[in-house]
């Protein structure tokens, strides 16, 4: 570690020290039915997400959290695994992960390794640098985190969840007061695969948030399906490896210019979003879903400096077959060959299909139960999501199953439409992790005031001050 780091890190332990009044961890301990110890909070994923939301939380002093995630320490989330762009796409004066802390901000970590020159020069964050500085944010505020850690079931404990874990070493049942499943744009039902691919063999297509091995296409024909960012990343690392030619498909007649979702990025959307009424939240959602998203200009940038690039607009594929050792794809335009395809199909939000949360589904309310939808694709679409509180829980059908649900928060994908942009991606993450984090220290509370009330009512403890009498006067 270089002393600046070092310095950087005494910094940060002054200011934790400058903002840690009221310093008592205040929920109190509960015991599960069969009298094992509950934890607090549990974190489904030691992301970008999950350490915000731990780190919001330790702030809050409730300290029996525990986050697992089912990658190997250092893989977790997108960002040197399958994130094929080279810097992340927002302004580099991002905040989030440091819940207001100065010394916690990535700049702050940054300049301390590389100068404030070098700050003044960056213009994107590079995604590697952005992994690495959550690992130190992680490891600085020694958070409690498992790796190699699935959620195989989530069961009611009570009013509490019992979740069932998968580790190196067996299987283990924790109970939970609260259970966060932070889990990115990719965790609230995976993969939007086309139905055609699965007519194709599968070592032949890959979805773009998949593993491709690279190396292997050098000299290959790639295929490439999807209008967005990450079609284009994935286009992009092909030619780069060296592929004979690169064929990108996009259903569209013309890209997409204008990204109208900017506009969006401002605190009082990001923080008040989620108190609208559904009507007015209905109208949002709507055109937001409706309108396209250009690629970033870098990224089309990286792919046009190929000659070996193939733009085809009004392309969408039909169908997608064996051909010899290959793929025959089909389109409104023909059919061509390819040896492998990549599918930028982005992300569907299907609770159902997420093995854990599956059990608890038909307990849950829906947006397709809050409003009448349409037959459009953007209501069809609206109409998967959970219907979510503004303390992003979800909620259940009946009273009975509310009061477990609530504790139950989907800082991931699926709180897009109930919560607005604050529980993917990094620009709404502050305000994203302030509402869960309010929620959780609001509900804890709640549970417990009598228990608080009766221990304040018989408190007797004397204060040094107390007996405190001033000396007689001389006369």
């Amino acid at each position: 570690m270089n002393s600046s780091l070092k310095a950087l890190e005494d910094r940060l332990s002054h200011e934790m020290k400058l903002f840690s009044y009221p310093a008592r961890a205040w929920p109190l301990k509960h015991q599960a039915e069969d009298g094992t110890s509950m934890v607090d909070v549990l974190v489904v994923g030691a992301g970008q997400a999950g350490i915000a939301a731990a780190f919001g939380l330790l702030r809050e002093q409730i300290t029996n959290v525990l986050l697992v995630d089912r990658c190997d320490p250092g893989q977790e989330g997108p960002w040197v695994t399958w994130a094929r762009m080279r810097t992340l796409r927002t302004v580099k004066e991002l905040t989030g992960p440091d819940n207001g802390l100065p010394a916690a901000a990535f700049r702050s970590w940054y300049e301390a390794r590389k100068g404030a020159g070098a700050w003044d020069e960056l213009v994107r964050i590079p995604k590697e640098e952005w992994m690495e500085y959550l690992l130190w944010l992680r490891d600085y505020l020694a958070l409690p985190v498992e790796n190699n850690t699935s959620v195989e079931r989530i069961e009611y404990a009570g009013e509490a969840l019992r979740v069932t874990l998968e580790t190196p070493r067996g299987s283990r049942v924790v109970v939970a007061r609260k259970v966060v499943v932070a889990t990115g744009i990719n965790g609230a039902g995976g993969p939007n695969i086309p139905a055609f691919a699965h007519c194709a063999p599968r070592h032949l297509w890959a979805h773009s948030s998949e593993p491709v091995d690279f190396a292997a296409l050098k000299g290959k024909r790639v295929a490439v399906l999807g209008a967005g960012a990450s079609a284009f990343d994935n286009t992009a690392t092909a030619l780069e490896a060296g592929a004979r030619e690169v064929r990108h498909s996009v259903r569209r007649p013309r890209l997409p210019e204008v990204s109208a979702l900017r506009y969006l990025e401002f605190a009082g959307f990001f923080r008040n979003f989620r108190m609208l009424d559904d009507a007015r939240k209905l109208r949002f959602m709507r055109r937001y879903f409706a309108l396209p998203t250009p690629p970033p200009a870098d990224t089309l940038e990286r792919c046009r400096a190929h000659a070996n690039l193939d733009l085809r607009l009004s392309d969408g594929w039909t169908a997608m077959q064996a051909a010899g050792d290959g793929l025959a794809i089909t389109t409104p335009n023909g059919t061509f060959e390819a040896d492998f395809a990549i599918l930028g199909t982005g992300f569907k939000v299907d609770l159902a299909n997420v093995p854990y949360l599956a059990p608890l589904v038909p307990d849950m309310l829906f947006w397709r139960d809050r409003f009448t939808p349409g037959s459009d694709r953007v209501d069809t679409h609206i109409a998967s999501y959970p219907y979510l509180t503004p303390g992003i829980q979800t909620v259940g059908r009946t009273p009975e199953a509310d009061r477990v649900l609530r504790n139950l928060h989907l800082l991931n994908g699926a709180g897009l439409m109930s919560e607005g942009p604050i529980c993917t991606g990094i620009n709404g993450m502050p305000w994203g992790v302030s509402a869960l984090v309010q929620a959780i220290s609001r509900d804890l509370f709640q549970a417990d005031a009598d228990v608080f009330y009766e221990q304040f009512a018989a408190y007797d403890v004397s204060d040094p001050n107390e007996g405190y009498k001033p000396a007689a006067v001389a006369r």
